[in-house]
């Protein structure tokens, strides 16, 4: 009988130690266990990814074709490239924009075309920044482009490789488009709206009912458009022009249209966090 005594403790002692060590493991996990691990490893990751991103732009070439907002009109010339390139010292920087131009053709010369910006673009970029359409949407209303060469803004064909069919101002940025990827392959693009053309804006820019009715109409087609065109042909949109909402002429200048230097200097962080993203 004492032997049998003894058989039993000596079993329920052995239980005793196995519970006791798993329980030990549960209420005192290991400090690198995998979830901490797994935590670490995010954060980890993150910070280099910012870095990568930081490093991204040191020796490319990021060119610009457009209107005068890309050029710099009314603000010595100086554009997005001349405050972007404050932050980038060792990124490479090409302007081929010109104030006045047009998407569609207007009997102009030289790069007042948009189609002849894409055409006269040299170097090698590596990415290429587009804005455009200013003139387009609200020049004929205002007489300042010739009503002969007036184009409806036109719709984007989704089912379509091809460029849209018409004579219109969607179908002439689509050739603009086809012309820079056939000739820089391996840029990438991006096209950038850094215009607000609100109603609030239009009626600073004209009093005449009908005026302001066909700004309306083709500004509200043409953004519709432009951001169906940008997703058929794969480039990225960064519209910024929200940020000039009722702040008048603190960021623009006294037409309303153009950017001071404080506008160029409140959107370009925007535009360089897209850079980066690209």
């Amino acid at each position: 009988m004492r032997k049998i005594i003894v058989a039993i403790l000596l079993f329920l002692a052995i239980l005793f130690t196995i519970n006791g060590g798993n329980h030990e493991n549960i209420t005192n996990p290991p400090e690198n266990n995998a979830f901490e691990n797994k935590e670490k490893n995010v954060i980890s990751n993150t910070e280099v990814t910012h870095q990568v991103q930081e490093k991204t732009l040191d020796g490319k070439t990021i060119a610009f074709i457009g209107d005068s907002l890309i050029e710099g009109y009314g603000n010595e010339f100086h554009g997005f490239d001349y405050y972007l390139a404050q932050s980038l010292p060792n990124t490479n920087f090409i302007n081929n924009s010109k104030s006045g131009s047009t998407i569609t053709d207007n009997s102009g010369t030289d790069n007042i075309i948009m189609l002849n910006q894409a055409k006269t673009l040299a170097g090698n970029p590596d990415i290429i920044v587009l804005d455009g359409g200013a003139n387009d949407i609200m020049g004929y209303a205002l007489g300042f482009l010739n009503q002969d060469l007036k184009k409806e803004i036109g719709t984007v064909d989704l089912t379509s490789q091809n460029i849209s069919n018409g004579e219109t101002v969607i179908t002439d940025l689509e050739e603009v488009v086809l012309e820079l990827r056939n000739k820089f392959p391996n840029a990438k693009l991006c096209y950038f709206q850094p215009f607000l053309l609100d109603d609030d804006t239009i009626s600073h820019l004209t009093s005449e009912s009908l005026a302001k009715q066909e700004i309306v109409t083709r500004r509200d087609a043409f953004y519709q458009e432009v951001q169906k065109m940008c997703q058929k042909w794969q480039i990225e949109y960064l519209d910024v022009a929200g940020h000039f909402e009722g702040t008048g002429t603190t960021y623009r200048q006294e037409d309303w249209i153009h950017i001071k230097e404080a506008g160029y200097e409140l959107l370009t962080p925007f535009l360089l966090q897209k850079l980066k993203e690209m």
